[in-house]
Order: structure tokens, then sequence, then C-alpha cells
């Protein structure tokens, strides 16, 4: 059985990929979820959304949109794009000081104190600073409120540890996580593992 993108199936349909993606969720138009989390859509069920008098046929419903929806869509796409977009040239720039400096910068050893050294690595984006404040709040209610984060904004030292996705978290020079912003569950368990 032929299986179709979701584009592939807006193209065919004669939809935008929204529209389609709605029809998903309401139930009109069945797919299969592949584990990360695309969609794909039997070529049959292209063929009866096509079928003559189908209600759906060639976006009758996208009309159904009105302006305001439809700009409230727009900005909320150009806003997680802008998101990546950042995201992803803090990485580039990562990756390009890694190469330039593999083989003289060498990252500072951790001071020789009780506390554990925890950082934030990342340019100061909204994930990283994110990643910031809940990294000091699990600290907190894990009774480590003592304990320091320190956000490392610097390119050279973030590129020190790697060809990196920011932001990251580092704990005594181990990175630990790398490119996502873990759940608050999910990063206690992490600094509980290594903290302790």
């Amino acid at each position: 059985m032929e299986y179709l993108t979701v584009s592939e199936t807006a193209a065919e349909l004669q939809l935008s990929v929204p529209t389609v993606k709605r029809y998903i969720y309401e139930g009109k138009l069945e797919s299969s979820k592949l584990p990360g989390g695309q969609h794909r859509i039997a070529r049959s069920e292209v063929d009866r959304l096509l079928a003559p008098g189908d209600e759906t046929q060639h976006g009758a419903d996208e009309g159904a949109q009105t302006d305001e929806e439809r700009l409230s869509l727009l900005e909320r796409w150009v806003s997680e794009l802008q998101d990546e977009m950042e995201r992803m040239a803090a990485a580039l720039e990562v990756m390009s000081r890694f190469c330039a400096h593999m083989s003289e910068y060498v990252p500072p050893a951790p001071e020789e104190t009780e506390q554990h050294q925890v950082l934030i690595l990342g340019p100061g984006c909204r994930r990283c600073n994110a990643l910031r404040d809940l990294t000091q709040r699990v600290l907190t209610n894990m009774g480590c409120a003592d304990q320091p984060v320190v956000h490392v904004r610097d390119l050279d030292d973030i590129a020190a540890y790697g060809p990196i996705v920011t932001p990251a978290l580092v704990v005594d020079n181990q990175v630990l996580t790398s490119g996502r912003l873990p759940t608050q569950t999910a990063l206690r368990d992490i600094l509980q593992r290594h903290l302790d």
C-alpha cells in the first residue's frame, strides 16, 4: 500500500498542510504515526476524500477559517520558525568554533570545591534561559538552593565541550543534555543521578 506525507497529501487534495493536519486531528482523515511523530496517509484515504460528492473535496472547509484565524496561525508559525532558526544559528556557530579551536582550546578544569560545577551552555536564546531557570528551580526543589548554576554564553567556551547543540546542561565537565529542554521530572532525575 502506498503512503503519502502530509505535504504530498496536501498537494493531492489541493489543501494547505495545516488543513490536512486539522483533518487528521478531527478524524476526517486517517493516518499512521511514525516513531518520530510524522504522519503518513494511505493513498486509499486520499482517494476517499477525492471521491465525487465528498464535502471535503478540494478545500471546501478551507474557507471556514476566518482571516483572524489564518493570521494567528501564520504568526505562530513565524514565531516557531524564528526560534528554530535562532537555535540552529547558535548550533552552527558553536560547531564552527569547535572545529577552529579543536586542537588549541582546553576547557577550564572545575574548581576544587565541595560543590558541583553546573553549567548551562547557550548564547542566551529563549530556550537557553528556560533551561537555566528550570535547572535552578529543580535544584531548589531538591534542597540544593545554594548550588550555583553558571550560564556560559561565550561561544569559544561552549565549543570547548564539542560540537553540541545548545542549550546544553553540563555537570562537572560532563554534557548531560544537549539540544533540548527536558521536562522538570526528567531534569530532576538527571541531576539526582549526577549530584549524589
